[in-house]
């Protein structure tokens, strides 16, 4: 049972990528079908993170409920990494939501509890930070957030498996940048070395995206 559903939730991860969401949902309601009767918490917060990852894609603001459930079970399983895991999704669900106060103390916490583990997870903490730094530009506080995104791209840029999350917190420094106005340079340089990245990564689409954008940057 608890093989089953670990296996089904796993299953759903690539789906909605690939437009089956259906297929997506048929499998995570099985996986906590399966989960929720055993006494495994941390497989029952696993399996609620990876409901809350389906939510994100299709129905955002219910994402919420499900990774402050995972974050309860891990918590009382003594997952402290899963929990620091499972508060970083609900900081950026919060945000997504416009909720910025919540998703700022619950996305310092989760970096304080990677950053001090006994091996800290420092890939894992710059993504952290790049979502601080995120929420920041939310708060309109420009400067905050571009500090943040910078040291997070520093972080991802020297660590291992760290090159789509570099790509993604380079998008986002170039959104805070631009939104500031006055920052053409650091927009054009973010936007130009996360296109290089996408390339290498083989996301053509990606990088051919982040071309188009910095051709408009010229108009």
């Amino acid at each position: 049972m608890a093989g089953e559903a670990r296996l089904r939730s796993l299953l759903s991860r690539p789906l909605p990528d690939l437009g089956e969401n259906d297929r997506a949902k048929e499998q995570l309601e099985k996986a906590v079908a399966l989960a929720e009767p055993t006494d495994r918490l941390a497989l029952r917060a696993s399996v609620q993170e990876f409901l809350g990852r389906y939510l994100d894609v299709v129905e955002p603001t219910s994402a919420v409920a499900a990774y402050q459930r995972s974050l309860e079970l891990n918590e009382q399983a003594g997952e402290s990494r899963g929990a620091a895991l499972a508060g970083f999704f609900l900081g950026c669900a919060h945000d997504a939501r416009g909720d910025h106060a919540e998703a700022m103390l619950l996305l310092r916490r989760a970096q304080q509890q990677l950053e001090s583990r006994a091996e800290p997870d420092m890939r894992m903490a710059a993504r952290v930070r790049a979502a601080i730094g995120v929420v920041h530009g939310h708060l309109g506080e420009t400067e905050e957030a571009i500090h943040e995104l910078q040291e997070a791209v520093r972080v991802l840029g020297g660590v291992a498996k760290g090159m789509e999350y570099e790509a993604k917190a380079r998008e986002q420094l170039a959104d805070v940048a631009q939104r500031a106005g006055g920052r053409v340079e650091l927009v054009r340089e973010c936007l130009s070395r996360a296109g290089n990245i996408y390339e290498a990564l083989g996301n053509h689409s990606r990088a051919q995206e982040l071309r188009r954008r910095l051709l408009g940057l010229d108009d």
